[in-house]
Protein backbone atom coordinates (compact mmCIF):
# COMPACT_ATOMS: atom_id res chain seq x y z
CA UNK A 1 0.00 0.00 0.00
CA UNK A 2 1.77 3.46 -0.76
CA UNK A 3 0.70 6.57 0.67
CA UNK A 4 -1.93 8.05 -2.02
CA UNK A 5 -4.27 4.10 -1.05
CA UNK A 6 -3.36 4.91 2.60
CA UNK A 7 -4.98 8.51 3.01
CA UNK A 8 -8.11 7.08 0.15
CA UNK A 9 -8.74 4.46 2.34
CA UNK A 10 -8.67 6.50 5.44
CA UNK A 11 -10.84 9.11 3.84
CA UNK A 12 -13.01 6.02 2.77
CA UNK A 13 -13.32 4.96 6.27
CA UNK A 14 -14.25 8.17 7.64
CA UNK A 15 -17.22 8.26 4.99
CA UNK A 16 -18.67 4.83 6.43
CA UNK A 17 -18.26 6.16 10.19
CA UNK A 18 -19.83 9.54 9.01
CA UNK A 19 -22.60 7.45 7.22
CA UNK A 20 -23.02 4.88 9.73
CA UNK A 21 -23.44 7.99 12.74
CA UNK A 22 -25.93 9.48 10.37
CA UNK A 23 -28.21 6.06 9.95
CA UNK A 24 -27.73 6.12 13.94
CA UNK A 25 -29.12 9.49 14.00
CA UNK A 26 -32.31 7.91 11.88
CA UNK A 27 -32.57 4.91 13.96
CA UNK A 28 -32.72 6.86 17.19
CA UNK A 29 -35.32 9.56 15.65
CA UNK A 30 -37.59 6.92 16.05
CA UNK A 31 -36.58 4.54 18.69
CA UNK A 32 -34.49 6.58 21.04
CA UNK A 33 -34.93 10.55 20.58
CA UNK A 34 -32.60 11.21 23.37
CA UNK A 35 -29.76 9.44 21.55
CA UNK A 36 -30.06 12.10 18.15
CA UNK A 37 -27.81 14.44 19.68
CA UNK A 38 -24.93 12.24 20.41
CA UNK A 39 -24.94 11.10 17.08
CA UNK A 40 -25.19 14.03 15.22
CA UNK A 41 -22.07 15.25 17.42
CA UNK A 42 -20.38 11.99 16.14
CA UNK A 43 -21.04 12.36 12.39
CA UNK A 44 -20.14 16.29 12.34
CA UNK A 45 -16.94 14.64 13.67
CA UNK A 46 -16.14 12.59 11.71
CA UNK A 47 -16.92 14.94 8.49
CA UNK A 48 -13.95 16.85 10.26
CA UNK A 49 -11.75 14.32 9.86
CA UNK A 50 -12.49 13.17 6.40
CA UNK A 51 -12.19 16.60 4.98
CA UNK A 52 -8.75 16.61 6.77
CA UNK A 53 -7.42 13.91 5.35
CA UNK A 54 -9.24 15.10 2.13
CA UNK A 55 -6.68 18.32 2.72
CA UNK A 56 -3.28 16.23 3.31
CA UNK A 57 -4.48 14.41 0.20
CA UNK A 58 -4.94 17.33 -2.10
CA UNK A 59 -1.86 18.98 -0.40
CA UNK A 60 0.26 15.74 -0.28
CA UNK A 61 1.41 16.65 3.32
CA UNK A 62 2.64 13.52 3.91
CA UNK A 63 5.20 13.30 1.52
CA UNK A 64 8.47 12.73 2.39
CA UNK A 65 7.35 11.96 6.13
CA UNK A 66 8.43 8.77 8.20
CA UNK A 67 5.21 7.32 7.26
CA UNK A 68 6.81 6.39 3.57
CA UNK A 69 9.58 4.29 5.42
CA UNK A 70 7.20 2.31 7.58
CA UNK A 71 4.54 1.68 5.53
CA UNK A 72 5.10 -1.63 4.58
CA UNK A 73 5.74 -2.55 8.68
CA UNK A 74 2.99 -0.92 10.00
CA UNK A 75 0.34 -3.83 9.46
CA UNK A 76 -2.54 -1.62 9.29
CA UNK A 77 -4.60 -3.97 7.17
CA UNK A 78 -6.60 -5.12 10.24
CA UNK A 79 -7.55 -2.00 10.54
CA UNK A 80 -8.56 -1.01 7.15
CA UNK A 81 -10.59 -4.29 6.04
CA UNK A 82 -13.97 -2.91 7.78
CA UNK A 83 -16.76 -3.62 5.46
CA UNK A 84 -19.83 -1.47 4.97
CA UNK A 85 -21.76 -1.94 7.73
CA UNK A 86 -25.71 -2.86 6.96
CA UNK A 87 -26.69 -2.82 10.45
CA UNK A 88 -30.64 -4.25 10.98
CA UNK A 89 -31.40 -2.43 14.25
CA UNK A 90 -29.80 0.49 16.73
CA UNK A 91 -28.08 -2.05 18.73
CA UNK A 92 -25.90 -3.67 15.77
CA UNK A 93 -25.53 -0.46 14.93
CA UNK A 94 -23.54 0.93 17.99
CA UNK A 95 -21.51 -2.51 18.08
CA UNK A 96 -20.22 -1.72 14.40
CA UNK A 97 -19.65 1.27 15.15
CA UNK A 98 -17.80 0.70 18.72
CA UNK A 99 -15.57 -2.14 16.71
CA UNK A 100 -14.94 0.66 13.53
CA UNK A 101 -14.20 3.35 16.08
CA UNK A 102 -11.58 0.97 18.12
CA UNK A 103 -10.09 0.48 14.38
CA UNK A 104 -9.88 4.16 13.48
CA UNK A 105 -8.42 4.52 17.56
CA UNK A 106 -5.76 2.04 17.13
CA UNK A 107 -4.84 3.39 13.28
CA UNK A 108 -4.44 6.87 14.09
CA UNK A 109 -2.62 5.98 17.12
CA UNK A 110 -0.40 4.01 15.05
CA UNK A 111 0.18 7.01 12.75
CA UNK A 112 0.46 9.22 15.82
CA UNK A 113 3.23 7.04 17.24
CA UNK A 114 5.66 6.81 13.70
CA UNK A 115 5.41 10.33 12.80
CA UNK A 116 6.21 14.07 14.73
CA UNK A 117 5.39 17.57 15.00
CA UNK A 118 2.08 19.16 13.51
CA UNK A 119 1.32 15.52 11.98
CA UNK A 120 1.65 13.79 15.11
CA UNK A 121 -0.39 16.09 17.55
CA UNK A 122 -2.92 15.54 14.36
CA UNK A 123 -3.15 12.39 14.19
CA UNK A 124 -3.20 12.09 17.71
CA UNK A 125 -6.08 14.01 18.17
CA UNK A 126 -8.31 12.79 15.90
CA UNK A 127 -7.18 8.94 17.78
CA UNK A 128 -8.34 11.04 20.82
CA UNK A 129 -11.79 11.49 19.10
CA UNK A 130 -11.94 8.33 18.06
CA UNK A 131 -11.68 6.84 21.26
CA UNK A 132 -14.18 9.42 22.86
CA UNK A 133 -16.72 8.13 20.26
CA UNK A 134 -16.06 4.51 21.20
CA UNK A 135 -16.39 5.35 25.00
CA UNK A 136 -19.87 7.28 24.03
CA UNK A 137 -20.94 4.63 22.08
CA UNK A 138 -20.72 2.17 24.62
CA UNK A 139 -22.87 4.76 26.85
CA UNK A 140 -24.98 4.52 24.53
CA UNK A 141 -24.96 0.48 24.12
CA UNK A 142 -25.59 0.22 28.14
CA UNK A 143 -28.96 2.12 27.92
CA UNK A 144 -30.29 0.20 25.77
Amino acid sequence: MNLQELLERLIWQENELYNLHKLGETFAAYERPEMVEVFQLMAEEELRHRKTLEGMLAGGSLGGTAVLEYMDSLSLEPMLEDARAEPKSLEELIMDAVIREKHAYELYSKLASILDGTLSQLFRMIADEELKHAYRLHLLYEGL
